[in-house]
């Protein structure tokens, strides 16, 4: 018998001896991301179980040197961490290994991976049997595999006890607005590079997680704010310019909330919320920055709250509290009122100051903002069918979010409640808002198509900024544009001839197009002065009016009826 052949015979006796067949087999078949395998030592023969060798691409069951052949898969960063581990219980250092590391499958991704084993010793003291199991932690959600950081189940199983130091929650700024821009590939390649980024600023002393989404947290044990504040402003400035490969690079802003424990809080769910709430209060109050948990964030948190309350309450008790204030559209070459915009207001019973801006996204947020527009919508056509009546033709626009006209039954709403009110289509208009991020193009053109084709007019809110590209005007048919007020505020300003020239070529594309526009933003009377005559439909400032409560609009309807047009619209 050769010696190859009295090594397998050798191997075969010991392992039927050791571990039964059918019980190896039991225990492959436990799980599809759980590998396992047993090595006999003497005759460095192994056996893996069939899952390990159909993942990771291996020759056989049945391996020969299995350490130089598993070695191979790790990757180059942890072989030290791997040979250092495994090398301490083959010296009898120590009886098991226990490691995490990387490993490269048959497809060429790495995968984390937490494996442990144990030496069994003959009778004699000298190692025999090295068996032991591979779990992927991907699985497990212990590390995310899009960035090999650890994930928010990891942080839950860091211990605070007895530590000083501080940690900073990380949001990636608007990155809901780049995939709906750039699609879903490239966020997954901003979302790399920035963890990468990240870890190469990060010292080994800081741990990392990727949290939800577009949220990274660093723990750093020993730190002060001064030194959380001075990483904070090195990832701010290398995020502005992230390669994310050899041709493409990426500007990103960030900010972030932090805390200093055991300060802000002993537990990891305080210091969690803790960070949460001042991420979302430098998001509000000054994005881009860094916030410190403090006093006056849990304010700002308790008052969200109530709101969310007191919104809630006015919701279910007929939408009392809310409130439609209108803002004239006016005719730059009659200067008369031509129509207006419906402008949501709300004062609640606890919370009386609340500006849209902040009640508006709360609504969003919740979902809630889907029976309100409905309100809205049914409000705005009331009293348009009121002032047609008494003052002629007039226009009423009201404002949509994408996730508004992505409900299922909204547009047939739509339809039906102007039957029912005798409302003409011609003479609403119906506003996309500039807050939405628009994931679906096509199924808004089909919502857009309906209602254009029923005579409903269609604005593109604040035009040029935001998702209001050239793009989404390519994309999604629409009668109007709206220009945004900040191409327009400092008009009449030395050294803004640029928005001039931004203005008068989004009005020559509306012409070429047969769209009509809406300059908003009209101040003052030096800025009047340029636009009305540049050509735009309709002009829409606080030159003209603020947003004002029905009675008093209803008044400047009175007083402008007296007005004789000097041309015809």
């Amino acid at each position: 018998m050769e010696a190859s052949e009295k090594r397998w015979f050798h191997w075969a006796e010991n392992m039927k001896s050791i571990l039964e067949n059918e019980l190896f087999e039991a225990f492959a078949a436990v799980s599809e991301n759980v590998y396992i395998y047993v090595c006999d030592v003497k005759t460095n023969m192994s056996r893996w179980s069939p899952n390990a060798v159909s993942y990771f691409g291996m020759e056989s069951e049945y391996i020969e040197d299995a350490a130089n052949v598993w070695g191979k898969k790790i990757h180059p960063s942890d072989i030290n961490i791997y040979n250092d581990d495994i090398g301490a219980v083959f010296s009898g250092e120590k009886p098991h290994h226990s490691c995490q590391y990387r490993a490269m499958n048959k497809e060429g991704d790495y995968v984390w991976l937490e494996c442990k084993g144990t030496m069994i010793n003959d009778e004699n003291g000298e190692p025999f049997v090295f068996a032991g199991m591979m779990t992927r932690l991907d699985y497990q959600n212990k590390y995310d595999s899009l960035t090999g950081l650890q994930t928010i189940y990891s942080f839950h199983s860091y211990d605070f006890t007895d530590k000083k130091g501080a940690a900073m929650l990380i949001g990636i700024d608007n990155f809901r607005r780049v995939i709906s821009n750039y699609g879903y590939a490239w966020g997954d390649d901003v979302l790399v590079s920035f963890s990468k980024m990240l870890k190469e600023n990060c010292g080994e002393d800081i741990m990392l997680f990727r949290m939800n989404g577009d949220e990274f947290m660093i723990v750093a044990e020993n730190a002060s704010q001064e030194d959380i504040n001075k990483l904070f402003e090195k990832v701010r400035c290398e995020a502005r310019n992230i390669s994310l490969d050899e041709e493409k690079k990426a500007s990103i802003s960030i900010s972030a909330g932090a805390v200093i424990f055991p300060e802000n809080g002993e537990t990891k769910t305080a210091l969690l919320n803790n960070m949460e709430y001042s991420l979302e209060y430098i998001k509000s109050e000054n994005k881009g920055n860094i916030c410190f948990y403090s006093g006056k964030v849990f304010e700002r948190y308790r008052r969200i709250q109530m709101l969310k309350d007191d919104l809630k309450n006015s919701i279910n008790n007929d939408f009392k509290g809310f409130e439609l204030f209108y803002q004239p559209f006016i005719s730059p070459k009659s200067g008369k009122i031509k129509g207006c915009e419906a402008l949501l207001r709300w004062k609640g019973e606890k919370i009386k100051d609340s500006y849209p801006s902040e009640f508006i996204k709360i609504l969003e947020d919740s979902g809630e903002i889907v029976p309100v527009g409905l309100w809205v919508m049914e409000e705005a056509m009331r009293q348009q069918k009121k002032w047609q009546e008494k003052y002629g033709d007039i226009c009423i626009s009201f404002n949509v979010s994408y996730q508004q006209f992505m409900h299922e039954d909204f547009i047939d709403k739509v339809i039906k409640k102007a039957e029912e009110y005798g409302v003409n289509p011609t003479s609403m208009m119906i506003e996309l808002t500039e807050s939405c991020h628009v994931e679906q193009p096509e199924a808004l053109a089909r919502a857009f198509t309906t209602l254009i084709s029923q005579g409903f007019q269609i604005a593109l809110d604040d035009f040029g900024t935001a998702y209001a590209s050239l793009e989404m005007l390519k994309k999604v048919p629409t009668n109007f544009i709206k220009i945004e007020h900040s191409f327009v505020r400092e008009l009449a300003e030395p050294g803004h001839e640029i928005d001039y020239i931004i203005i008068e070529n989004l009005l020559s594309l509306c012409r070429r197009l047969d769209c009509k526009a809406v300059i908003e933003g009209v101040e003052n009377e030096k800025v009047n002065d340029i636009t009305k005559d540049m050509g735009a439909t309709f002009l829409q400032g606080y030159y003209y009016s603020k947003p004002v409560c029905r009675d008093d609009f209803e008044e400047m309807l009175k007083k402008d009826s007296l007005k004789t047009d000097v041309k015809k619209l």
